[in-house]
């Protein structure tokens, strides 16, 4: 993020999808993130997800990295 330090909190799928790609629109970002968390063994169960535990958002960043 841009002069915040991101913050494990709860956060809708489209929400955290826009704040890993911000520079997308939000479909874009949505499909691309849906892409990772496909992608990834660990994150694949978190696929139907709408919003995102703090605890979920943990698991990604750990996978992922900090946007």
């Amino acid at each position: 993020m841009n002069d915040k330090s991101f913050e494990i909190k709860a956060y809708y799928k489209t929400e955290l999808a826009m704040i890993y790609s911000p520079q997308m629109s939000k479909r874009g970002a949505l499909r691309r993130f849906n892409k990772w968390l496909e992608r990834n063994p660990r994150l694949a169960s978190l696929l139907d997800e709408n919003d995102f535990t703090p605890k979920q958002v943990q698991q990604i960043v750990d996978e992922v990295g900090t946007p």
